[in-house]
């Protein structure tokens, strides 16, 4: 991509989701921001066209979302919005580059999800306050993402979160059982302890 239109690019998706965040915000909607953009808020090296949130919305949420950005540049299906509602996905696209906000319905009463917007942080994404997912919730997330597809990318996402955040293992394996992750997330935390060791001289980890 010409390095022009990737400016303009990355300045539309920057106008998509403040304009997604600021009508969420106004409507009080709980959001978080999850997924590969939110690794990159905690360190992870990655850069997307795409930004991703989780959020509670009922029926009455989401008309209320519609009217906030009918009259802008952005364009979301709105029939797809309606059914998302309780549960389920839409996506917002910037209508000049493509940029895309994609908008995951968690049920209310998912407990996951409870946890995720309780503990989410304020910070900022590409200039734009907003709630994003802690380091803990993003692996574990990422974890369950790639229960199926065994995806090294969501893998080396959380490899370099884990080695770079001091991560609350107590409350990771709160959820380990429940999210089916407890296999992986014991691999990817012994694999962060033997590149620890390794970075400091002690291979082994037997203190001599």
């Amino acid at each position: 991509m010409p390095r022009r239109q990737l400016v303009h690019t990355v300045i539309d998706l920057v106008v998509a989701f403040r304009t997604v965040v600021e009508a969420l915000d106004d409507g009080g909607v709980q959001h978080v921001v999850v997924g590969s953009t939110a690794a990159a808020a905690w360190g992870v090296a990655r850069t997307t066209r795409d930004i991703d949130l989780v959020a509670t919305m009922s029926a009455t949420d989401v008309a209320r979302f519609l009217a906030a950005i009918e009259h802008t540049d952005l364009y979301v299906p709105e029939d797809d919005a309606r059914r998302a509602a309780g549960g389920g996905s839409f996506n917002v696209l910037h209508t000049r580059s493509g940029g895309k906000v994609d908008v995951f319905v968690a049920p209310p009463e998912d407990a996951f999800t409870r946890s995720r917007m309780e503990r989410r942080v304020r910070m900022e994404v590409l200039g734009v306050p907003a709630w994003v997912a802690t380091p803990e919730d993003v692996v574990l997330a990422k974890l369950r993402w790639r229960l199926e597809s065994r995806s090294t990318v969501q893998w080396r996402d959380c490899a370099e979160i884990a080695a770079t955040q001091p991560l609350d293992e107590e409350y990771l394996w709160s959820w380990a059982d429940t999210l089916g992750v407890r296999s992986d997330l014991t691999d990817l935390l012994e694999q962060t302890r033997t590149a620890t060791r390794r970075e400091h001289g002690n291979p082994t980890g037997d203190g001599g």
